[in-house]
């Protein structure tokens, strides 16, 4: 076996001291490490500030992040120099200096118009750049020139040097690469080392989160650092997030799926039974089936909606089939009759993919389609994957006045009542696809909004702050009914109503659990069943007890809009519940509930999440 000699190895070790010498009296090198690590941090000082035009320190960051990997970052960007000699290592670092300086700059620009970030992705597709088309421009402050100021100085001083006015050239600094490949494979070691450790193992219990893209791009930005989070924009954009070109053999058996999944019925009395009216799609945040009808310490849960049974069709076993992307694949499986991805978000992987969706298919029978959520623009990538699934107007935070807050922003109460006000001046017919956000777990709702008057000891369980925050929704769904009545759009619309997932079943099962005793048994098991209400003013009510989910809104609703069946059945991945011999539905964990298919019927339904990681992935509608 070969080995070094002694004097080889203490060549080597004072090679290697000299080279690190060579780098710490590095100048330039060391400006840039540090002009990029105090621009990242302004970077996260700003975004929390008022207008994101100033510094607020304190809200930097949701949770301690790895800073040893923040810094090995803006350390493996800064000794790529180290390839070049004296001239080329300046120019690189001015120019890194330079290019990241710009990026920082833009990311605080588009962060104030979307809530987001720059992405590589909008190079191959410029439409979700600027999906509401705002003037950039006017979000310019004169806080975000602190980015560029030391650019400026450096322009000048090149200036002068031009003109000869500056010292003689210092002594050559030599290519170092063996030490640059060390010191950028020790920044991969750490990078990987911190992704494993808090990702993989999860060894912080989920106190941290590194390498993984969050539902809100600022909480992204602060966990993995300005410069980790581009460059893993740039790797999902590469890998996870890359359009896979189908082979023909595929591409023949999404086609043949959707051929097989056609029902191809005749007519019935559903359809079009609320043709021509206005849509309103209600999606509420955390909303299950088991509260509808329930009391609890002599009081209804939900009484409004209760009433609503009364002039709805009720679909009584209506399942939840999100996955990884929780609230945005509610919106997803709405709108496109698309399973949602077996692995991550179809919100931030394939924002800008085609569809077949619900509002496609209202605008060709003349509706206006406008969607909106009670939060900035870039959770969940919402508005860019709306812009994408065909919606015409899409209204974020930002038109509505924050004068009311519960949980994590804008309460029903307050939202919904300028959702009348807005809506009452808008053409018709129109559909509107709103979300609602005050029922939000954790359920904290403040004493002064709860009404329902319960033993201290259960008012204190989660299963007691659930039933509190969707009595408080409940309430604003009937006080905006009664808006629309006034405003005489009522009777003209049809209002949808369901939970875009479960809720305190999903996330709080244990907290459930130890509670030692309940008013009704039942509450306590999940059931993965959501609320799905169709409701139309002065309407006699229906339960449709047919097994279906959240796949199949889009060609139920779609039907009863009037909209032909062949417009959608090819397309959509999901039944219509009022004309349909199945009788069955798959659940996210690929389970099959209600009346067991079998044979083809069987193979057919469990293909379904190939199928539509395939449609999602080679963006198949495109073609």
């Amino acid at each position: 076996m070969l080995s070094l000699s002694s004097q080889t190895r203490q060549t080597f070790r004072a090679n290697m001291r000299s080279s690190l010498l060579a780098l710490i009296s590095d100048k330039w090198s060391q400006y840039t490490f540090y002009a990029i690590l105090v621009k990242s941090l302004l970077l996260l000082a700003a975004l929390h500030a008022p207008d994101s035009a100033g510094i607020n320190i304190r809200n930097m960051y949701f949770a301690v992040p790895p800073v040893f990997s923040h810094l090995m970052f803006i350390l493996f960007v800064v000794v790529i120099g180290l390839f070049f000699k004296s001239r080329g290592r300046r120019n690189y670092l001015i120019g890194l200096n330079t290019a990241i300086s710009l990026l920082l700059f833009w990311d605080l620009v588009y962060y104030r118009a979307y809530a987001a970030f720059l992405s590589l992705r909008f190079i191959p597709h410029s439409n979700g750049f600027n999906p509401l088309d705002l003037n950039l421009w006017t979000y310019i402050r004169p806080f975000d020139f602190g980015f560029l100021l030391d650019l400026i100085v450096i322009g000048v001083l090149a200036l002068m040097r031009l003109k000869g006015r500056t010292i003689a050239e210092k002594r050559e600094r030599k290519r170092q690469p063996v030490l640059a490949a060390i010191l950028m494979a020790a920044a991969i070691s750490v990078v990987a080392y911190d992704h494993y450790r808090i990702d993989v193992q999860d060894a912080t219990k989920g106190q941290m989160i590194f390498f993984k893209m969050c539902w809100v791009p600022f909480q992204s930005m602060s966990n993995m650092s300005p410069i980790g989070y581009h460059l893993f924009d740039g790797l999902r954009l590469l890998g996870e997030a890359k359009v896979i070109d189908l082979a023909e053999q595929d591409r023949a058996e999404v086609k043949d799926w959707f051929a097989q999944n056609a029902e191809n019925l005749p007519d019935n009395a559903y359809k079009g039974k609320f043709q021509g009216k206005n849509l309103f799609v209600i999606q509420v945040e955390s909303l299950e089936a088991f509260v509808l009808g329930q009391k609890v310490s002599g009081q209804e849960i939900t009484p409004n909606l209760n009433r609503m049974m009364g002039s709805s069709l009720n679909f009584t076993n209506f399942y939840e089939q999100v996955n990884d992307g929780t609230s945005s694949d509610s919106d997803l499986l709405t709108t496109t009759s698309v399973f949602p991805l077996r692995a991550g978000t179809n919100f931030y992987r394939y924002p800008t993919n085609t569809y077949h969706s619900l509002p496609k298919l209202l605008e060709g029978i003349g509706y206006q389609t406008i969607s909106s959520h009670p939060e900035p623009a870039g959770n969940w990538n919402w508005i860019e994957a709306h812009h994408n699934i065909g919606y015409q107007k899409s209204w974020d935070l930002r038109q509505f006045t924050v004068d009311d807050q519960v949980g994590l922003g804008l309460s029903d109460e307050s939202y919904l009542r300028q959702m009348g006000d807005k809506i009452k001046d808008e053409q018709q017919p129109f559909m509107l696809h709103l979300v609602t956000l005050s029922s939000h777990g954790p359920f904290d709702m403040a004493e002064n909004k709860k009404e329902l008057q319960l033993d201290p000891a259960f008012d204190q369980t989660i299963m007691g702050a659930y039933f509190q925050a969707v009595h408080y929704t409940d309430k604003q769904i009937g006080s905006f009914l009664t808006q629309l009545d006034k405003k005489g759009l009522l009777e003209q619309s049809v209002i949808v109503v369901y939970g875009d997932h479960t809720g305190v079943h999903k996330y709080y099962q244990d907290k459930i659990n130890a509670i030692p005793s309940l008013e009704n048994e039942a509450w306590r098991q999940p059931t993965l069943k959501l609320p799905f209400l169709v409701y139309s003013k002065g309407m006699q009510g229906e339960s449709i007890d047919t097994v279906g989910g959240q796949i199949d809104t889009l060609p139920t609703l779609s039907y009863l809009m009037g909209v032909d069946a062949m417009k959608f059945e090819n397309t959509a991945m999901g039944k219509i519940l009022v004309n349909t011999k199945r009788n069955y539905t798959i659940l996210n964990d690929g389970s099959i509930v209600g009346v067991q298919p079998s044979g083809m019927e069987q193979r057919h339904i469990l293909r379904s999440f190939q199928i539509a990681d395939w449609v999602h992935g080679s963006n198949y509608f495109e073609k």
